[in-house]
């Protein structure tokens, strides 16, 4: 090997070195500054921080902000029931915020041990052998089956259109039911806490359902039975007993 040989072999040595080393360097320098420092995460209602923590902070790559939030933003899956999405935020190079959306959840119905729930668009968001807190389950109705992101099946589209109807009513009015059952002819009936109110059937329910929390604040201390079958513009008489 002559010495012009020699000289290139060497600079070649030395490229490489440099290299390794402006790469090594570039490694400590970006696990210095982009260590994940600060998390802030703005939950929905279905799920605690702590939960959220644990089912996103899965990989040994998740201490480093910029691959976490490309990961969980743009490789990942949500496959957290009843959540819509995560989002999460690059505030800077230490720091996140993990936003949570939950799924809108309207009702429930029961089917074979497992609890249907369906926006308010009738359309199934998931289901779970779990009951959640504050959503309605929906008793008296048959349906063939169902399939997550498709309407419900009732059979019948004026049923849920009265489902979706008594239940967005409640909502405007600030109530909630435990539970909601049609009887053999479509009558419709309420729990909410411990009174239960007798809604009857009719076109349509605003003016009943307008005037229930009044109905119901009116009422003496205790539980009743509200039978509002027959209140209406001409008839603002509602027979309210106590539960024993």
């Amino acid at each position: 090997m002559n010495e012009e040989e020699r000289s290139v072999n060497i600079a070649g040595v030395v490229i490489r070195l440099l290299i390794i080393l402006a790469a090594a360097v570039a490694i400590i320098v970006f696990v210095t500054c982009f260590k994940l420092e600060n998390i802030e995460i703005r939950p929905g209602k279905r799920y605690t921080e702590e939960e959220i923590r644990n089912y996103l902070f899965t990989k040994k790559t998740d201490k480093y902000a910029v691959f976490f939030a490309y990961r969980v933003n743009k490789l990942d899956k949500i496959t957290l029931p009843f959540v819509e999405k995560i989002d999460v935020e690059l505030t800077d190079r230490n720091s996140v915020i993990i936003y949570v959306y939950d799924k809108a959840v309207t009702g429930c119905v029961s089917h074979m041990g497992k609890y249907i729930y369906f926006d308010r668009e009738g359309i199934v968001v998931d289901s779970s052998s779990e009951r959640l807190e504050g959503i309605p389950l929906i008793k008296g109705i048959d349906f063939s089956g169902y399939t997550i992101n498709e309407p419900l099946d009732t059979g019948s589209s004026k049923v849920f259109d009265t489902i979706l109807e008594v239940l967005m009513l409640l909502e405007k009015n600030s109530l909630a039911a435990d539970d909601m059952e049609f009887g053999l002819r479509g009558e419709v009936t309420l729990h909410i806490g411990q009174d239960e109110v007798l809604l009857g059937q009719c076109e349509n329910y605003d003016f009943r359902i307008n005037n229930l929390a009044n109905v119901m604040r009116s009422a003496p201390e205790g539980n009743y039975r509200f039978d509002m079958r027959n209140f209406d513009e001409k008839n603002m008489e509602v027979d309210a007993r106590p539960i024993e």
